[in-house]
């Protein structure tokens, strides 16, 4: 097969200069870099036509987007990402020669107390040149894009706070070419979306109201009216994710009383509310979205293996060729030509990195578009099996478990690798972290203790206010099973938590049942509970903030003391395992003072920790340097204190 990101990468860099990781030894694990290393190839779109492909590209020290022209087979732009942003996402507008690039940068805390903030930028660039025109405000926190079709050829639908006099959020139409926008809806002080039709223009808002717990969402028509749609006055708030294809109906992500949350119709006439898919074992989760009338044509199942569920005929037959195509791979469709002739599949398996293929149904070929991780395309990684254990109080608690890569017997040296959140959860797909520990010779286990995401509102609302309970319980549970199954040595088990909460249950997975665990690694973790309530929620935000009553509910009240019974930096006595704390100085939801504070109690208790600050890396660890400096600052650690066999 050709690979059209290989034949683009040979016109614009050498061979040196693009494959600089190296030639990996047969009894050799890859280097850390080819982990650490952001997606060198990611992102891909094609554009309407199917003349273009863009892509982020990070072959080089400095990423830039490469756009090529599929025509011509060759390279026709190539942009530069200035210093210390980040490239998030690519888009084509309707014109095919514009193409929408969305990049972000850090604001750093003003001290150890707060959070830095992630602003966005929204730029247009013509494929022959010129400048990046600024479609948002410049480096704004707020607003998105809503539709990549206006009411004319060259402009795109956006929401924007600020736009309007009333400081309310604001539908806009904005110029691709000038940047100028003009004011579609104005919305209220409560609006936090709108909705438009294939044309542009807006057809309903969802408003809410978080103090009162008031959830409304409103029609909207195009001499002004307003009609109310449905309104809820309690904890469950919908998700207002689109309109249906027929544009009759809008489509709402909630459960509705249900076990689990399914997609509902909301006909904007009025009519009732309607199921249109639900599944007794998983959330719908979110939606697929037509690229060219902005309908949503699928929606996606939770669970533990994630599946779409298909509401047009065409979408449906363009997956099932696919996954024909690509049998016993995930395939996720990243778009497609207006005419239906050629899509971008995104390809992959836990095993297996992400590879973008752009499939060409009249000449039956699939080519390698652009690869994640070209480093680790021949290499053998670790196994990944979706499974449960059961908790001490008889719950299936759903779980995946990675083995060493290559080896099958165990027992192994065990990693525990809670997810953060704690309302997220993780996937079955490929995963940069858990193969780099399972190349390490480490067996990974993943659970998805109560309060995950994805397995129904009974099991996630039963995380709340349970930090170091139920929850830990869970984890603690899987740590066992592990044993019992002969997979984790029961004296080489690590727990490592990447974010917030992750990190917060590697902690308090070491204080709170310390003969468990010979280490404990937290990544951007959370330590002392009331002191995070009080000094970073309540005083920066407020004591009538929608934050603070989010972690209230989630975490408990800030006076509660049973939040010092469940904070690990209260109990540094309690540690027997050393400790690894990183954490980066652009951390944009916990604030560095959580990590700070449990290092300096490890400390003063004279217990073995060890610190590591990523400068200028975030909550996401989205830089290349942040990643590998933590993969490396893992494999020496782990190594100390777990010793795993050699592959």
């Amino acid at each position: 097969m050709q690979r059209i990101a290989r034949l683009a990468k040979a016109l614009i860099c050498s061979v040196s200069a693009c494959f600089g990781i190296g030639i990996v030894a047969a009894d050799e694990p890859p280097p850390v870099e080819a982990f650490g290393t952001f997606p060198i190839e990611t992102g891909a779109v094609l554009s309407s036509d199917g003349h273009y492909l863009a892509w982020f590209d990070r072959h080089q020290a400095k990423p830039r987007v490469v756009i090529f022209d599929l025509q011509e087979k060759k390279v026709r732009r190539l942009i530069e990402s200035p210093e210390d942003l980040k490239l998030r996402s690519l888009s084509w507008v309707r014109d095919n020669a514009t193409l929408i690039l969305v990049l972000s940068k850090t604001s750093p805390a003003s001290s150890a107390l707060e959070s830095s903030q992630e602003r966005f930028r929204y730029l247009a660039f013509d494929v022959n040149g010129g400048p990046g025109v600024t479609l948002n405000d410049y480096w704004g926190f707020s607003g998105h894009l809503v539709s990549l079709r206006g009411s004319k050829i060259n402009t795109v639908v956006m929401s924007r706070p600020m736009a309007c006099n009333s400081g309310a959020l604001c539908l806009v139409e904005v110029d691709t070419h000038t940047g100028r926008f003009t004011v579609i809806k104005a919305g209220s002080r409560f609006t936090t979306r709108f909705v438009v039709d294939r044309t542009g223009h807006a057809v309903a808002r969802e408003d809410w109201d978080f103090l009162h717990d008031a959830y409304t969402v409103l029609a909207l028509t195009e001499n002004g009216g307003i009609r109310e749609l449905l309104r809820r006055d309690d904890k469950e708030h919908p998700w207002l994710a689109g309109l249906l294809g027929d544009g009759s109906a809008l489509v709402l992500l909630t459960a509705n009383g249900h076990s689990h949350r399914g997609a509902w119709a909301l006909p904007l006439d009025g009519s009732p509310l309607r199921l249109l898919v639900e599944n007794p074992d998983a959330d719908v989760e979110s939606v697929y979205t037509d690229p060219y009338t902005g309908a949503i044509i699928g929606v996606y199942l939770s669970g533990t293996e994630s599946q779409i569920n298909w509401l047009e005929e065409g979408a449906k037959h363009r997956q099932d060729m696919l996954q024909r195509t690509f049998a016993g791979k995930e395939v996720h469709i990243y778009g497609w030509t207006e005419d239906g002739t050629k899509t971008l599949a995104y390809v992959e398996t836990p095993s297996s990195p992400p590879v973008y293929y752009l499939v060409d149904f009249k000449t039956h070929r699939a080519d390698i578009a652009a690869e994640e991780y070209p480093a680790l395309a021949s290499v053998k990684l670790g196994e990944v099996k979706s499974i449960t254990y059961r908790a001490r109080d008889g719950t299936e608690i759903p779980a995946y478990l990675t083995m060493p890569a290559g080896k099958t017997e165990g027992p192994f040296p065990t990693v525990i690798l809670p997810h953060g959140g704690p309302t997220e959860r993780d996937y079955f797909t490929f995963d940069w972290l858990v193969q780099f520990l399972a190349t390490r010779g480490y067996a990974v286990l993943q659970p998805q203790f109560r309060g995950s995401t994805g397995f129904g509102d009974a099991f996630r609302e039963a995380g709340d206010r349970q930090w170091g309970g139920l929850m830990q319980d869970d984890i603690t549970d899987g740590v066992h099973a592990m044993i019992d199954q002969k997979i984790a040595d029961p004296h080489k088990i690590c727990i490592v938590g990447l974010s917030s909460y992750g990190g917060y249950a590697a902690l308090a997975g070491a204080a709170f049942t310390p003969d468990l665990y010979a280490c404990a690694i937290s990544i951007n973790g959370i330590s002392d509970l009331p002191v995070l309530l009080h000094e970073t929620v309540q005083l920066l935000h407020g004591t009538s903030s929608t934050k603070l009553d989010d972690w209230k509910a989630h975490i408990g009240a800030p006076g509660d003391p049973r939040l010092a019974a469940k904070s690990p930096a209260r109990f540094s006595q309690a540690f027997m395992a050393p400790v690894l704390i990183i954490y980066g100085s652009g951390e944009g939801l916990v604030p560095n003072e959580q990590s700070e504070r449990m290092a300096s109690a490890l400390k003063s208790a004279q217990k073995p920790v060890s610190v590591t600050t990523l400068t200028g890396d975030d909550h996401w660890l989205s830089r290349t340097e942040g990643r590998t400096q933590v993969l490396k600052e893992l494999d020496t650690f782990l190594r100390q204190n777990l010793s795993p066999a050699r592959q």
